[in-house]
């Protein structure tokens, strides 16, 4: 099937966003946010199109468009620890995408992330005394117990996805095994049709022939007795014509 104008234009457009989410450039932020707008108004208008692609191919679209959409929200989360954690749940939702580059882009996004949350941890270690030790110490341990809170509320959420994910799974898979029992059934008795027309097409076949050998017969018997009239008619009229010359 060939590309349409319309997908040609989305590819170009994904794999820009996909740069731009790569290069991490903070200046180029706003322009990435409008493009990935833009590019889900184009997968919509690319699923409504009569001469779309196939159905493996629109659900990496879809898998790739998430993936961005997912990676700017988790980039516009107030606290870094939100950051971290939700970067871990995009890479979780998009580890089945199957590309190289995406996964570049999540191991760079999680590395930057990661690294932020470290500055931070140890940002008041570097600039307090050392009287302040104790309470910087409790703050840390309040913000390490903050993070794996949220992680582990994340880590819950995450559970709920793949729930979810494996009840639409087990439905889809139902509705499939559906479908292709009415396939095998309806190709069952398109067979059995095809084998009683076969039958009755030999049947036909077989009294034609009958009627051809009858016919055969009918002609041949019919031509043995105009032969033996015209010899009967030949040796009457040699009789007579030396009859005539006596």
């Amino acid at each position: 099937m060939s590309i349409t104008r319309l997908e040609i234009n989305f590819r170009r457009l994904l794999n820009q966003c996909e740069q731009l989410a790569k290069d991490d450039d903070t200046k180029s932020s706003w322009r990435l946010d409008k493009y990935i707008s833009a590019l889900e108004d184009m997968f919509t208008d690319l699923e409504k199109h009569p001469a779309k692609a196939s159905e493996e191919q629109m659900a990496e679209y879809s898998k790739r468009v998430k993936f961005l959409k997912n990676l700017r929200m988790a980039d516009q989360l107030p606290t870094v620890p939100e950051k971290v954690a939700a970067s871990q749940l995009v890479s979780h939702s998009s580890s089945s995408s199957g590309s190289d580059f995406t996964t570049e882009i999540q191991q760079k996004t999680r590395a930057k992330y990661t690294s932020e949350l470290k500055e931070q941890l140890f940002q008041t270690e570097k600039d307090s005394g050392v009287r302040q030790r104790s309470t910087r110490q409790s703050t840390t341990g309040e913000d390490m117990d903050a993070l794996l809170k949220y992680h582990h509320s994340m880590q819950e959420k995450i559970a709920d996805d793949m729930l979810s994910l494996t009840k639409n799974l087990k439905e889809q898979t139902i509705l499939a095994n559906s479908i292709i029992k009415k396939d095998i059934k309806a190709a069952e008795q398109s067979q059995t049709l095809s084998d009683q027309n076969t039958a009755r097409l030999k049947t036909e076949s077989d009294k034609l022939q009958e009627h051809s050998k009858r016919a055969c017969k009918c002609w041949l018997w019919l031509m043995i007795i105009v032969v033996i009239s015209v010899f009967i008619a030949m040796v009457l009229f040699m009789k007579l014509m030396k009859k005539k010359s006596y």
